[in-house]
């Protein structure tokens, strides 16, 4: 599944060498009519099992007993009886990817049903390494190639997970095309690649890396990673300049048994990079194909009888797309009613020529809050984390974690572990249903911008601002006049103002007069603001306008804010002032007055702040700022283990109390 060393032991190679368990970091037991569980303690008698994790897959029921290691899962498989518990199996698997991490094999995340992997990726494998071992002098370059949704990431993965630990050092680069263009309109979308390159061949973090420009960048990668052996994965790749940024100072500088591997829809990219070897991405094959749909629409095997014809048809309307495969099944899980399937096969046949109409589908089904926060994080939360995403969606629309839920079951988002924090998850989407859902917005609701495109397009409409939604925006960037007019945006939700500090500079001297964000968001009333991110904000104090009291997420990271009013925001759960240097005073000389919602805070700073004019002169007389040197994010105490500010400060670590 993930690419790992997988050994099957039966008894006869176990009692033959005891030691055949001791490097295993996972241990999973089959029983069956076959296989008892005696037979299992039989053959652990004289075997160590020290500390792994067991997992006892039942096919049928069969008892497990207290004498056994304790197994961390027990799960039963019987498809005459019931459908496979997809929850269950990938608790187990994420539990696994998490213990093989901690243990230093890097991972990229569980794939739900991996039909026809092993066959698709052995080849590519086997072929790459290959290379590598005929390589004395040049690092190779390999490319996958083949249209959206039909697998490459998954391949790319699966890829990566077998054959990284043969290296000294893997980068894994997802979604380079998206994380690139969130964060362009100047150059730290490749910079902040550059930097995570870095921090991984260097086993540094990446905010050491100093890195200001694309150029700079280039040259710091040609000189700090000469002669490391490394895999590098560069996945989604659509622009040559992102080549030259990141793939050419690599091929230039690493050792001579690397291996760079670049997933993309356009054959010219492959091509440009001189790529050793490039594969063709084919459709999964018919038996392939149904396999697939099989296990999202019906979580077993084989379909009922009575869906059997219909299943056929739907699989070949999804013309061998594992995407299309996975979507449409997990849209039809659950329903068994032949009508149902029936209109949604003229759904899919009709829209058959386009992947947009495909997935579609699966969209128009869901209900009104449902569609809503599957655009809210099309536009707005891709990569975040996903305790903050259910604080907001919780804010909007009642409910968080279960329409999370209800968009990965559907395999509409994912989820995945940070690879910074481990503890920590957050969203993913594949780039054809962000594409998708984006699409519906510039199409038809009009409500929504996440870039400057979108921004020139939808707010120079005349009900605007009656109707915007969410907003994304760069400082350096200026509005369309039209926002000139605005004094109040009543259902905006979502407010993020990113930063680039060198095109700051730049554009404030060259484009005087021109309305930029600060300009607009001093006076503008935003009542029904849950989320509010705006990285170097120019304000000493939280416009009036913006101090919204639905507000749940509040980020002011790098910005010249001196003072917070936490009083007036009582639904506050998360508060972010990392490196704000001029932060005097939070408002929490009291519990009254710090909000019995909050859950996160951070106040990450660097040591020289300290004797900077802000500098946190009173959370009660500096009593929070001694040590603020302490990891970005604190878990609040609960009401009742702290009486004052003090003893919130020795909850959180800081000393100097």
């Amino acid at each position: 599944m993930h690419g790992l060393d997988v050994r099957l032991l039966n008894e006869d190679k176990l009692l033959g060498d005891s030691t055949c368990l001791q490097d295993a970091k996972v241990i999973l037991c089959v029983i069956s009519k076959s296989f008892r569980l005696g037979e299992f303690k039989r053959m652990c008698r004289n075997a160590a099992i020290p500390s792994k994790i067991v997992s006892y897959v039942s096919y049928g029921s069969y008892p497990t007993d207290e004498s056994m290691p304790k197994p961390v899962f027990k799960m039963e498989v019987d498809f005459e009886k019931a459908e496979f518990n997809k929850k269950q199996f990938k608790s187990m698997v994420n539990e696994v990817v998490q213990t093989l991490n901690e243990r230093s094999e890097e991972m990229m995340g569980a794939i739900d049903f991996p039909v026809g992997l092993a066959q698709r990726s052995s080849h590519i494998e086997c072929s790459i390494l290959d290379c590598v071992l005929s390589s004395e002098n040049s690092v190779q370059c390999f490319g996958l190639v083949g249209m959206g949704g039909i697998g490459k990431t998954t391949l790319a993965r699966s890829i990566f997970n077998k054959i990284h630990s043969q290296f000294e050092r893997s980068f894994f680069s997802l979604n380079t095309r998206a994380e690139v263009q969130e964060k362009d309109k100047g150059t730290s979308g490749l910079v902040d690649v550059q930097k995570k390159i870095i921090a991984k061949l260097l086993n540094n973090r990446s905010d050491d890396a100093k890195i200001y420009n694309e150029e700079q960048g280039k040259m710091v990668l040609s000189s700090k990673v000469k002669h490391i052996n490394a895999l590098i994965v560069f996945d989604d790749v659509d622009d040559g300049r992102h080549l030259e940024a990141l793939c050419e100072p690599l091929q230039s500088s690493l050792g001579p048994k690397s291996v760079i591997i670049i997933t993309t829809r356009d054959q010219k990219i492959v091509d440009s990079a001189k790529s050793t070897m490039i594969f063709d991405i084919e459709r999964l094959d018919e038996e392939m194909s149904k396999s697939l749909f099989y296990w999202h629409a019906f979580m077993k095997p084989k379909p009922p009888a009575d869906l059997e014809n219909v299943s056929q048809s739907v699989i070949k309307a999804c013309q061998g797309l594992p995407l299309s495969l996975k979507i449409i099944g997990s849209h039809l899980y659950g329903n068994s009613d032949r009508e149902y399937w029936a209109e949604s096969l003229k759904l899919l046949e009709k829209g058959k020529k386009g992947i947009f109409d495909v997935l579609r589908i699966s969209f128009d089904r869901l209900d009104s809050d449902e569609k809503e926060a599957f655009l809210d994080i099309c536009c707005f939360l891709i990569n975040e984390d996903v305790e903050l995403t259910c604080m907001f969606l919780n804010a909007c629309y009642g409910m968080g974690k279960t329409h999370l839920n209800t968009l990965k079951n559907k395999c509409l988002i994912t989820t995945y572990v940070d690879e910074d924090d481990g503890r920590r998850s957050r969203i993913g989407m594949h780039d054809q249903l962000r594409d998708m859902g984006r699409h519906i917005i510039r199409e038809e609701r009009r409500d929504r911008a996440w870039d400057e495109e979108t921004a020139n397009e939808i707010l120079q409409e005349r009900n605007a601002s009656s109707s915007l939604r969410g907003l994304s925006l760069w400082s350096h960037i200026p509005l369309p006049e039209d926002a000139s007019d605005w004094t109040s945006l009543p259902r905006l939700r979502i407010l993020v103002v990113k930063r680039d500090p060198w095109r700051d500079m730049t554009h404030l001297q060259a484009e005087r007069g021109r309305l930029y964000p600060q300009d607009i968001f001093r006076n503008v009333r935003c009542g029904g603001l849950r989320w509010l991110r705006w990285e170097g904000a120019p304000f000493e104090e939280l416009p009036q306008g913006l101090c919204s009291t639905n507000l749940r997420v509040l980020g002011f990271r790098w910005s010249e804010i001196r003072e917070v009013p936490t009083a007036s925001l009582p639904n506050l759960q998360h508060l972010d002032l990392s490196l704000c240097y001029k932060l005097k005073r939070l408002d929490m000389t009291g519990l009254s007055s710090l909000p019995t919602t909050l859950e996160r805070l951070s106040l990450n700073m660097h040591y020289e702040m300290y004797d900077t004019e802000g500098s946190l002169e009173s959370v009660e007389d500096v009593s929070l700022a001694t040590k603020l040197k302490r990891p970005h994010y604190h878990e609040l105490p609960k009401a009742e283990e702290v009486s004052s500010p003090r003893d919130i400060a020795r909850k959180f670590g800081f000393g100097g109390m």
